[in-house]
């Protein structure tokens, strides 16, 4: 009994870890890389930085700004009425 109390702890605690180090190793043998189950030395991806931003998009329209102009899709006018 008296050792079941001393190590009942150590066990509470590694039992955990261990089930995540089997996890790691297990994805990493199938060849999955970079799960961040466990810490990596591994440098993280950089992401380039365009020195201009790209062409900035068109403000897109709304269905009244069409339906003004009288550009209405006959399936957009059988949703409104």
């Amino acid at each position: 009994m008296e050792f079941f109390r001393e190590y009942a702890l150590l066990i509470a605690v590694a039992a955990p870890v261990a089930v995540i180090v089997a996890i790691q190793v297990f994805l990493f043998a199938l060849g999955e890389r970079g799960t961040l189950l466990l810490p990596s030395l591994a440098p993280f991806e950089s992401v380039p930085i365009e020195a201009e931003p790209a062409a900035e998009a068109e403000v897109p329209r709304t269905v009244c700004e069409e339906a003004a102009k009288g550009h209405v899709d006959e399936h957009l006018e059988r949703i409104a009425a």
